[in-house]
C-alpha cells in the first residue's frame, strides 16, 4: 500500500476535488429545476476555500518533515518526540481533512450532504436515484479519508523511529511554525464562523446560479452552531479529565506498556502502515487494485523464514498515464538527436500551429461568456 506521505496527500486531493464537482453538479441540476442551487454552489465554493487551507497546512507540515530526509511514513515513527509543535499542527490538518467538527472541513462537507438531502424534490427519477447513490459514495469516501489520515498520522508521527535521520530531526523554525499556525487558526475560525465564507463567495454564487439566499432543508434537521460545538468541546474536555481524576486516583502511576507478548523497544514489533491498511486491502484490493497475495510457508522442520508477497496494480495509472508516458518517452528519444536547425524549424512549426488554436479558444470563450451573461437567467447584459 501507499507509504509516501507526499503522494498520499496528493491522492487525497482527488477525493476533495470530487466533493467540489458534486456540489457544482448539484447546483446545475437544482438551477434547472428552480431549486436551491445557491446551497450546492456555496458548498462547492466553500470546500474549495477550505481545501486550500487545510491541504496547504498538511503539505507545509509534510515538507518540514521531509526536510529530515524521509517521506516514507513507515520510517518516520517517533516524529512527535523530535518535532512536537509540527506534530500538533499536522494533527489539526488531519482533523480538518477528516471533516471533524468544529474545523472547516466539516462545514463544507455538511453543506454538500444538505444539498444531497434535497434531491428527492427533483422531478427527474434518474436524479432521484443517482444523487443518493453519489451521497453514499461520498460518505464512504469521507470514512476512508479519515482512516487514511489516522493511518498516516499514527504511523508516521506516533510510532517508534526506524531510521537515524528521524532520530536526529529538529523542530521547524519559528517563521514556518507561525505560517502553519495561521493556516490552522483559519481552519478553526472558518469552522466556527460560517458567515465569513458565505459572504465571500456570495458574488460568485450569484454569477453562477443567479441566487444569493441559501435555502436549506428544515431548520430542525439542519441547525448547527460551530461556536457552540467549539465551546462544548473546550469545556467538556477538562471536565472529563477532572471527573476521571476525582473518581480514580490523582497519583501518577507508571507501568509497562501492553506489549502483546513482544517485549522490548524494537520498532520491528510495532504496528506498520501495511498492517493498518490490511483490512481495507482485503475488502477493496481484489477489485480496485487487483491485489494478489502469495504466502510462502515452509514445511515443518524447514528452518527458512516464511514469506508474504503482495502485488498491487494502479488500474487508472496503467490505463491512462502509462501510455501517455510511453508516447512522451518515444518522442523524446526521437527528438534527442536532432540538429539545432531542425529544432528551430520544429519550434517555428509549433508556434504556427498554436496561434490558430489559441485564437479559436479565445473566440469560443468570449462567445460562451457573452451567451451566459447576456441570457435572461444570467442577471446581466452582454
Amino acid at each position: 500500500m501507499l507509504r509516501d506521505l507526499k503522494q498520499l496527500l496528493s491522492y487525497s486531493t482527488i477525493e476533495n476535488a470530487s466533493i467540489v464537482f458534486i456540489g457544482l453538479g448539484l447546483a446545475l441540476a437544482f438551477k434547472a429545476n428552480g431549486m436551491a442551487a445557491a446551497l450546492a454552489s456555496t458548498a462547492a465554493l466553500r470546500h474549495t476555500l477550505n481545501h486550500s487551507l487545510f491541504k496547504g497546512l498538511l503539505f507545509r507540515c509534510q515538507r518540514r518533515v521531509e526536510h529530515n530526509r524521509s517521506r516514507d511514513s513507515q520510517g518516520l515513527g517517533g516524529t512527535i518526540h523530535m518535532m512536537p509543535q509540527t506534530t500538533f499542527l499536522m494533527l489539526g490538518g488531519c482533523l480538518s481533512i477528516s471533516a471533524l467538527p468544529p474545523l472547516n472541513g466539516f462545514r463544507s462537507d455538511r453543506l454538500v450532504f444538505q444539498a444531497i438531502l434535497l434531491s428527492p424534490e427533483m422531478p427527474q427519477w434518474g436524479l432521484k436515484l443517482m444523487v443518493p447513490a453519489v451521497g453514499a459514495t461520498l460518505a464512504l469516501g469521507a470514512v476512508l479519508s479519515a482512516a487514511c489520515s489516522v493511518r498516516a498520522y499514527g504511523i508516521a508521527f506516533l510510532g517508534r523511529p526506524e531510521s537515524a535521520p528521524v532520530t536526529a530531526a529538529v523542530e521547524t523554525d519559528g517563521f514556518s511554525r507561525a505560517a502553519m499556525g495561521a493556516l490552522l487558526t483559519l481552519c478553526l475560525l472558518l469552522g466556527i464562523i460560517s458567515g465569513i465564507t458565505i459572504d465571500a463567495v456570495s458574488p460568485v454564487t450569484q454569477r453562477l446560479v443567479g441566487q444569493l439566499l441559501i435555502v436549506p432543508i428544515a431548520e430542525s434537521r439542519s441547525s448547527y452552531s460551530g461556536l457552540l460545538v467549539f465551546v462544548l468541546i473546550t469545556l467538556s474536555t477538562p471536565l472529563v479529565i477532572e471527573v476521571i481524576h476525582r473518581f480514580a486516583s490523582r497519583a501518577v502511576r507508571r507501568g509497562p506498556t501492553w506489549d502483546c507478548n513482544f517485549p522490548g523497544p524494537s520498532s520491528v514489533a510495532q504496528y506498520t502502515a501495511d498492517s493498518f491498511s490490511q483490512l481495507i486491502r482485503h475488502v477493496f484490493g481484489p477489485v480496485v487494485f487487483q491485489a494478489r497475495e502469495r504466502v510462502d510457508m515452509p514445511l515443518p522442520g524447514d528452518a527458512r523464514p516464511a514469506g508474504l508477497t503482495v502485488t498491487l496494480r494502479d488500474l487508472p495509472w496503467d490505463a491512462i498515464y502509462v501510455p501517455i508516458a510511453e508516447v512522451i518517452w518515444f518522442a523524446a528519444e526521437k527528438l534527442n538527436h536532432l540538429t539545432i536547425r531542425k529544432y528551430l524549424s520544429l519550434v517555428f512549426v509549433a508556434l504556427i500551429a498554436l496561434l490558430p488554436t489559441v485564437a479559436l479558444w479565445a473566440l469560443s470563450t468570449r462567445l460562451f461568456v457573452s451567451a451566459t451573461i447576456g441570457s435572461p437567467n444570467g442577471g446581466g447584459a452582454a
